[in-house]
Formats: structure tokens, sequence, C-alpha cells
């Protein structure tokens, strides 16, 4: 213990305040045969190895069905349910097996960018992605606190960003309702370097249909050429949003009594390095990053109604989030068919906001200026007792300053069985996510709880993945029971929130794929969730019971591809100021994308959005985007 205090000791004397230290991924690409995904693990494994639940999307398949926004990205991945609110400003939520947004962690190339000084409790806003920018996103379901610590109670999106090939690309699309997005790559080798830098601009929606959003990213990476075992890269992100629209809970565009739009301006700052070395017999990782995010806010409040007689006030906020991260770990064969990890993390967050609320013609001022430290090792050790069986046990200690630690385990096997062409997976795992700066900041007579406790969660799965037809189809059935415990939830009686919910939450995903011939490929997924609240006789809202979706690609030749995709939500239960508890009809989507690959690296995409026009509705009040046309045009030079 004395010699583990130590290491802690010389990593916070030597690197704090140092920047955040990220998870190496592997920059393999995701179309690569038998590939390596980490986002479970610090142990690196082929996908005949995994035992968690992770499903990819890959920069194929964005392409293919010519992703407009960030919610499209997730629309095909089992057990998820994502909405938005009204327009394409309004904010996106990512709910995993039932969880609420806030659960999720979310890391773009490895950096947290959960932001615990918002209102959601710090769950992120995924309508903030540019699918142009995006390479790969891998999705684990379940707890993995045990592998990233707070905020990873019911699973990790991990989003890695586009590294640009020599030369230069772009790429421009248009549509209707004011859709226009644009990209510019450009990759270059200097030495031993080779460096990257792409960047992106959408716009889309409008103020008369309920709110429009503008978004500016880029990102830049540069990476030493790996000599001798080592790999160094480093890389910087950065992303501006501009956008409007009606609050959440305010009956949206059809019933908000209240009809100025909020506003909200961010920008996010992310920078990073990475160092791996790779021996004969040991591996050594280490990563900084450093995450800043900034956000005013101008929100109209919202009026009264059935669900409150008073509604929410109007406010004007700042607020500002910068966490930085250092991260050290070693892995090695410890015996012929077992490898061990080990590792120190250290971490600072610190929130601040700056809000004034307007009650009765009076500006109330909401301040609050909060940090959070956090000491962090963990292990992992990976066992293959026999060819076919590959076990993975997992430990996390977390101490929070000022707060009780946290120990958070996980359990997870795999049986191959060669003969049916199958796996078995089973596994275990606590979550734990602590209370938001806005939770324990806020004012106590607003509603704030400076003494609430971290939630929890336990989470068992069961799997089967199964292949068939030579090679050609894979299907994987998964069964899931989370229990969550200490809830953070708003008590009206009290006028406060308060640690008060227990939610059980079980459910099966069905994720299978298929390529008939040479030119089809099938790809459908179905989720079935059974959520229930202790003492409570309102259901969760945005839980449908039933969720669905199905890919066709139909390779028409060897340049052009016609992908049609169907998604299906069943009914779901939703709140709204102006008219509490409601139950909104089932979700009905299909979208429908052509593309053309050129000879000369010019491409075409033309792509219809919601080809039936199904007026499809994910909060109250507020109708979803109706038919679309979108045409595009990219090059590479």
């Amino acid at each position: 213990m004395t010699a583990w205090r130590a290491v802690l000791a010389l990593a916070w004397a030597g690197f704090w305040p140092g920047t955040v230290l990220a998870q190496v991924v592997p920059d393999k690409p995701a179309s690569a045969p038998d590939q390596v995904l980490v986002v479970g693990s610090r142990l690196q494994g082929q996908t005949g190895q995994r035992s968690h639940s992770v499903s990819t999307v890959t920069r194929e398949q964005i392409e293919i069905g010519a992703a407009a926004s960030g919610i499209d990205l997730f629309r095909l991945l089992p057990g998820v349910q994502i909405d938005q609110l009204g327009g394409p400003g309004g904010l996106g939520s990512l709910y995993v097996r039932g969880s609420d947004p806030n659960h999720v962690l979310v890391l773009i190339d490895g950096v947290r960018v959960n932001d615990p000084t918002n209102s959601r409790g710090g769950g992120f806003d995924i309508s903030s992605l540019d699918p142009a920018l995006v390479e790969r996103v891998e999705l684990l379901r379940g707890a993995a606190s045990a592998a990233h610590g707070a905020d990873a109670m019911a699973g990790v999106v991990n989003i890695v960003t586009r590294q640009a090939d020599p030369g230069l690309a772009g790429s421009a699309s248009v549509g209707s309702g004011a859709y226009r997005a644009s990209s510019l790559r450009g990759g270059a080798a200097l030495g031993d370097w080779q460096l990257s830098a792409v960047a992106s601009s959408v716009h889309d929606g409008r103020d008369r249909d309920g709110g429009q959003l503008a978004l500016t990213q880029s990102a830049a990476s540069a990476n030493l050429v790996p000599q001798a075992g080592a790999k160094l890269g480093f890389h910087l992100r950065q992303a501006e949003r501009l956008s409007s629209g009606f609050p959440d809970d305010s009956g949206g565009i059809l019933l908000a009594k209240r009809r100025t739009l909020e506003q909200r301006h961010s920008l996010d700052l992310s920078v990073g390095a990475n160092f791996a070395w790779a021996g004969p017999k040991l591996t050594l990782q280490a990563t900084a990053s450093h995450f800043a995010h900034d956000e005013d806010t101008d929100s109209p409040g919202v009026g009264p109604g059935l669900r409150s007689a008073f509604g929410v006030p109007a406010a004007l906020s700042h607020a500002e989030l910068r966490r930085s991260n250092l991260q050290l770990s070693a892995s090695a064969a410890i015996a012929p068919e077992a490898e061990l990890a080990l590792g120190a993390e250290l971490q600072r967050e610190h929130g601040l906001s700056r809000s004034s609320y307007t009650i009765f013609g009076q500006a109330v001022a909401a301040d609050f200026d909060l940090q959070r430290d956090t000491r962090t090792g963990f292990a992992e050790l990976k066992w293959l007792p026999t060819r076919a069986l590959v076990l993975r046990l997992g430990l996390r200690h977390d101490k929070l300053a000022g707060a009780a630690a946290r120990t958070s385990p996980s359990l997870s096997a795999r049986l191959n069985l060669a003969g049916l062409n199958a796996g078995l997976t089973a596994s275990y795992g606590k979550g734990f996510k602590p209370p938001s700066f806005f939770a324990l900041g806020l004012p106590v007579a607003l509603g704030g709880n400076p003494a609430l406790r971290p939630e929890s969660s336990r989470s068992t799965a069961l799997g089967w993945e199964q292949g068939f037809a030579a090679g050609r189809g894979q299907a994987t059935l998964s069964l899931f029971d989370t229990r969550y415990v200490d809830l953070v939830t708003f008590d009206n009686q009290r006028n406060r929130l308060v640690n008060a919910d227990q939610v059980t939450l079980r459910g099966l995903e069905l994720e299978a794929s298929a390529k008939l011939g040479t030119a089809l490929r099938l790809r459908g997924v179905f989720t079935r969730l059974i959520s229930h609240v202790l003492d409570s006789p309102e259901p969760l809202r945005q839980r449908p019971g039933q969720r669905a979706g199905l890919q066709t690609d139909w390779r028409i030749d060897g340049h052009a591809t016609l992908s049609w995709q169907a998604e299906y939500a069943a009914h779901s239960f939703d709140s709204s100021i102006p008219t509490a508890g409601q139950f909104l009809p089932s979700l009905l989507r299909q979208d429908l994308a052509y593309t053309l690959r050129l000879s000369n690296g010019w491409r075409l995409s033309a792509a219809i959005d919601n080809l039936l026009d199904h007026r499809n509705s994910a909060y109250i009040g507020a109708p979803g985007q109706g038919r679309r046309a979108r045409l595009g045009l990219s090059a590479a030079l």
C-alpha cells in the first residue's frame, strides 16, 4: 500500500495540474476484420475475446446512410432511445437501456465531454456532433465505472474523429428546411510526423419552425510514426454551437404559452496528448488532456400550466467547466495466458455558473463555484484458462475530495463455442455518478441540495453471439437487468432535489446483420424494455417499451449504393408543464439515400429524410422534422 501511495504522490506532484489523460484508442480502421474494441477494457483483445455489449457505427455506414446530424449516428443502435426537442436547435438526448441521458459517459477522442454545470445533470447534447468529423462511434451498454469511473453508470459512448489522408478533400451539402453543410480535410507528412486537420460547418432549421442550429467544428492532430514500439500523438478539437428553440417542458411550438425562443451559445475546446510504449513483456501508456466548456443561455422560461401553477422563471446564465485529467498505466503478461493492467488517474473539475432568475419581477441570483478532485487507482486482469474461455476482472477505487470513496468492480466471461460458431457472454458491474455541480450548487431556495449522495447502479447481462451463412451473417442477443438507487429527483413537496428514486430496468436487445450475395446487406435491431419505478405510479419519460430498426444497403454496381433505413418506436410517456403527463403516439421514420462514387475521387449523394412524411413527435407539442430532401458532393484531391 505504501508503494501504491508513492506512485499516486509522484503522479500528483510531477504532472498536476496536468492535462487530461484519456484512454488510448488504437487508430485501426473500423472495417478491419476482427476489429479491436477497447472502450470497455484497458487490455486490448480481439473481438472474439469481448464479453461486453458493444456496437459500432463505422465511417462507411455514416457515408452510405448520408447522416445529416448527430442524432442520425444513433438511430440504428440496439438498446438506445434518442429524442430531440422540437427543431434542430433543440437538445438531443441519448438513453441507454432505459437510463437517464446523464448516466452515459461520452468521450470524444478519449476526452470526457459531459458537463456537470448544466441543468440536465451532465447529459451530453448529441445534436452537437457533426457526422462529417466522425470516423467511428463505439457504444458500450452496461455499467462501466470499473473502467471509466464516474458518470459511466449506464454505458459509454466513444467517438473517434476523422484523420485526414494526405492531400485535400472537402464536401458540401444543401437541403430543404434551410439545411446546408460543408467540410474540409487536409493531411500531410512532415518528417516522421503525420499531420491532419479537419473542419466543418452545419446550419439547419428556422426559427419559424421551432428553432435553428449553427454548428462549426475543427480538429487537428500530429502523430509520430511508430518507432521502436513507441507511439506519440497530440490532438486538438474545437466546437462552437449557436442554437434557438423552445425550452424543455414548455409544450413546444404547438403549446408553449411564451413564444420567445431560448437562445444558447456554447464553445468547447479540448487538447490532449498520448504516449504508448510496447516492449517484449511490458506496455506503458500515458495520456493527458484538458477540456474547457463555456455556455451562455437566455431562456424566456415556461408559463404556468397543469403540472405547475408557476411554471419556470426566465433566466440568464453563464456557465464554465474546466476539466484536467492525467492517467498512467502499465500492462504485462503475468502468465502464458494472463495479462494484468495497473494504473492511476488524477482529475480536477472546476465548474461555475453566474445565473439570474426573474421571479415576480425581481432578479434572483443563483451562482455557484465548485471544484471536485478525484484520485483513482485501477486494475484489470484478463485470463484465458482454456482456448475457448476468456475471463476478465476489473476493479477501480475513486476517492472524491469531500465525499466517500467509491469502489467499482466488474466481472465478465466469454465462452467461444467453435463447433456452433457461437459465443456465450456474461457480465456484472457496478456504476456510480456523483451529483452534478448544478444540483449541488443551485441555491437551496431554488431547489439545490448540497447534501445529495452519489447515484449508483448494478448491472448484469447475458449474451449469445451466433455466426451463420458461412461467415456472411452475425446475430447477437443480450438480456440485461439493471437496478438504480439514490437517483436524484425533484421533490415537489419539499421544493428541492433529493435522493429518492429507485428504478429497475430489464429487457433484451437483438442485433443482426447479413450479406446476401455481393450486392445486398441487411442489418436489423430490436429492443424490448420493461421499467419499474419504486413507489411511483408514473412511468419514466421517453422510454418506449419496444424499439426496432432495419437498414438495407443495395450495391447497384461497383460505384452506386442505395440505402433504405426504417426506425420504429412504440408509444412512450412524456410530460410538459402545460399538459402534465401524456402518452405520445408511436414513431415511424424511413430514410432513403443514394451515393455514387466516381473514379476521380468525387462522390455524389442524394437523400430523403422521413420519406413518408410521418409526423413524429419526441416531445409533447413539438412535432419532429417532416420530409426533407438533401444533395451532397464530396471530392478528394
